[in-house]
């Protein structure tokens, strides 16, 4: 069919033998993928339904029903649903004997169907946005923090070179420790058709699935394409060649949840040291250093969340940004 669709051959010439076919992306994947273009259904091409029989001869998407030849129509609403559940536990010690500290953990679950203004707003399925519901991205089920002041026993002019050294001087240390927080697997891909790949989720399946995929950053699960789709979808062709062609599963939904995969636990220390040189009873020179981040951990801030199945790019969960690395900071202080 000129300006439609033609034969594709693998050499010059077209001297090979066929190889598949080459569309016009205008008429097969102008507005929607699902289908072929209607507003090419006119003279100078053939019908509609002579559209669709080209597609199908060349193992192109056909259409599920209606055409949508124009843009999506949003609805905005400022709604949305949210609950939380936690224990906290804290124990402490005042300051006595040059020591105190103060321990607390922290078991909590939060829960919604759209964090903030800061995430993805719209659903994988604008039909059920009720499916969104899910774990919240500011999620953390397991927090513990630890902070202590540890101060000299020794004040005033002492003896010996330690105590000389430890006189008036105190570290203060704050430890934590926390499990990872959530983050949503999406393909990048407009599968559901929504103009959109921002909310397309690939679908979880059994190990060896054929065309499936495995994550090394995700292990022991397996992704494929979306797998919930509407009734009339088809999922193959075949072409005259006797090639059976998989059809990209558009207008279909990933079964993965929203924000099920977290990222990996954070730990850091922070330390203060502090020393008091006495110039006179009165005046003292007090010398501060900060270490951040002590042991220079690397905490993993955001991570990739592709997983395309389609060509085996899934990389989710791959670092792409972290905390700060370790810091000090110096401070002196004239106290009179």
């Amino acid at each position: 069919q000129p300006g439609v669709l033609g034969v594709g051959f693998g050499s010059p010439n077209c001297t090979s033998s066929p190889i598949g076919y080459i569309g016009t992306p205008a008429v097969f994947n102008f507005f929607r993928p699902s289908g072929p273009n209607p507003s090419f259904a006119g003279p100078n091409a053939v019908d509609y339904s002579g559209l669709v029989a080209l597609a199908k001869l060349a193992g192109f998407p056909t259409g599920y029903g209606v055409p949508v030849p124009w843009s999506d129509v949003e609805q905005q609403e400022s709604s949305g649903a949210s609950r939380y559940s936690g224990l906290t536990v804290t124990v402490s010690k005042q300051f006595s004997q040059e020591f105190e500290f103060q321990s607390s953990w922290t078991w909590s679950h939060a829960e919604d169907n759209s964090t903030d203004l800061s995430t993805l707003l719209d659903p994988q399925n604008n039909l059920y946005p009720n499916l969104e519901w899910g774990n919240s991205t500011f999620d953390q089920r397991h927090r513990w923090v630890t902070s202590a002041i540890f101060a000299s026993p020794y004040r005033g002019k002492q003896h010996g070179f330690l105590k000389q050294l430890l006189d008036n001087s105190y570290a203060a240390p704050i430890v934590e420790l926390g499990t990872g927080r959530p983050y949503t697997v999406i393909t990048g891909s407009d599968y559901n058709l929504n103009f959109s790949s921002n909310t397309d989720r690939p679908s979880v399946v059994p190990a060896g699935t054929p065309g499936s995929v495995t994550d090394p950053y995700i292990p022991n699960v397996s992704f494929s394409v979306p797998t919930t789709c509407a009734a009339g979808i088809p999922q193959s062709a075949q072409s005259p060649f006797g090639q059976t062609i998989p059809i990209r599963p558009y207008g279909c939904d990933g079964n993965l949840g929203r924000n099920t995969f977290y990222t990996p636990g954070y730990f850091n220390v922070d330390l203060r040291l502090d020393k008091k040189f006495y110039v006179t009873e009165s005046a003292n020179i007090e010398v501060i250093a900060d270490a951040f981040n002590l042991f220079n951990r690397f905490n993993v801030l955001a991570v990739n969340l592709l997983c395309n199945p389609i060509g085996g790019a899934c990389s989710a969960g791959e670092p792409s940004a972290a905390f700060s690395p370790r810091e000090f900071q110096f401070g002196l202080k004239f106290n009179f």
